[in-house]
């Protein structure tokens, strides 16, 4: 499918109106303001109200003195309503979010606007990991055996078509949320009532699960990596931009994400054979415009797509910033434009993102050390983002982790050392939670 070309803006013609769309995760809507700017003086936002307070994100936006409006919107569809009357008020040249979460009013309005964007059709397929593996197996992309679930009767008969031990996981998610190993018909039958007892931060909903065999993803021999990647594209102006190949840490707590490095410390041949799937199942899907984040899993038959993500991985723009000094929300925003990238990115040392899982079971915070404290004594950090603080409670049943960290290092193994370092330093203590005394404090690494 041929990408919408961009309709000129009102107003002066080289000062295109950018509409970004925030509410819910993805790139902070303040970085991605200084973003957008940079391609135009005309940003207005459309903040969607349903996850919590905007007034921060709409003193963020007044500061920059930007052109345009900030409005807010009650869920999906209010947002699309509220976009297009805006753009009777002021014409729009191009929407765009960084969020999981919001990508189909992004691609309902460029739609109806005449925009770059893709299509509804293939942001759905992108969204509902069922979708995928049903495309995929029509067009011969490599991907896991998988059987779906739609109630309770379906469990038995996907348990013997694909085998156990397998993936538990729900068809539209985000973030690893209620993705299990289960060894038994006992171990599926409690993830399924778990997951249907799980509230999803989507607005919409879909009533699939699926099982899928298991692929042997935690660890790459004892390298400290897990046996998976990712691949970074961006597709702009009728071309696939593949940028970068990331690499994940070992799984230690499940399928609880442990975090990513960038550029691949792969071999060659491995990352072009990764870059090679992702492009085929993008293909297959349909997707023309902005970000897209390709999870490959690297198997002894070759590699082979965990899942496709049509939007940018959560923690990638600021990587790219940290390893090669390349603004990839800002090519995002050139991309909403119909616009090709102006830049690619030139490596000069590895960024790794950590993020460190809840252990299992209900626990107190008990300590940790203060963010400014760890910033001065670690200056190759980008930041630290703690979840929780003392005496508040984490549960993985709430979020899969305690905190994240960035940080910048010459080489991935002086990356992995440094982050065990940090680590360590960020004191976090865990109390169980009721538990009474001192035997129960445990470190949370």
């Amino acid at each position: 499918m041929p990408p919408r070309s961009a309709r000129p803006s009102a107003g002066t013609e080289d000062q295109p109106h950018l509409l970004l769309i925030s509410g819910i995760g993805g790139h902070p809507p303040a970085a991605a303001l200084d973003s957008l700017s940079r391609l135009s003086p005309a940003v207005s936002v459309v903040h969607i109200a349903a996850w919590g307070d905007p007034e921060p994100v709409r003193a963020d936006w007044a500061a920059r003195g930007l052109r345009g409006e900030f409005l807010t919107a009650a869920d999906l569809d209010d947002a699309v309503a509220v976009g297009l009357a805006l753009h009777g008020r002021y014409a729009l040249s191009g929407v765009v979010t960084y969020s999981e979460l919001l990508l189909r009013p992004q691609a309902e309005l460029a739609e109806r606007l005449g925009l770059p964007g893709n299509a509804p059709e293939a942001v759905t397929v992108a969204q509902s990991k069922s979708r995928q593996r049903q495309v995929f197996a029509e067009h011969g992309v490599p991907s896991p055996r998988f059987a779906e679930i739609r109630e309770e009767a379906d469990l038995a008969e996907a348990a013997r078509g694909i085998g156990l031990p397998a993936v538990f996981k729900p068809s539209l998610g985000a973030g690893s949320q209620s993705v299990r190993l289960v060894r038994t018909y006992e171990e599926l039958l409690e993830a399924y009532r778990d997951g249907r007892a799980t509230v999803s931060a989507f607005l919409q909903s879909e009533d699939v699960f699926l099982l899928e065999e298991r692929l042997e993803l935690e660890a790459d021999g004892d390298s400290g990596w897990a046996a998976y990647c990712s691949v970074e594209s961006l597709l702009a102006a009728g071309e696939r931009h593949h940028l970068a190949v990331s690499d994940r840490l070992e799984l230690r707590h499940g399928y609880a994400e442990e975090g990513a490095s960038m550029p691949s410390r792969l071999d060659p041949a491995v990352q072009a054979a990764a870059v090679d799937c992702a492009d085929r199942a993008i293909r297959a899907i349909g997707l023309t415009t902005g970000a897209v984040h390709t999870e490959i899993a690297l198997t002894p038959q070759g590699p082979r797509v965990i899942e496709v993500n049509a939007r940018a991985g959560g923690p990638m723009p600021v990587m790219f910033e940290v390893c090669a000094r390349y603004d990839y929300a800002e090519q995002i925003g050139r991309s909403a434009l119909g616009l090709a990238p102006d830049t690619v990115p030139e490596f000069t040392r590895t960024a790794l993102m950590r993020m460190v899982p809840i252990p299992a079971g209900e626990w107190l915070v008990a300590a940790q050390t203060p963010v400014a404290e760890l910033m001065a004594a670690f200056p190759e950090l980008a930041y630290v983002k703690p979840r929780f603080g003392p005496g508040q409670t984490a549960s993985r049943s709430r979020t899969l982790h305690l905190a994240t960290f960035m940080l910048g290092a010459p080489t991935p193994g002086r990356a992995l050392e440094l982050a065990d370092r940090i680590e360590r330093a960020l004191g976090i203590e865990l109390v169980e939670a009721g538990a009474q005394s001192e035997t129960a404090l445990a470190r949370a690494t």
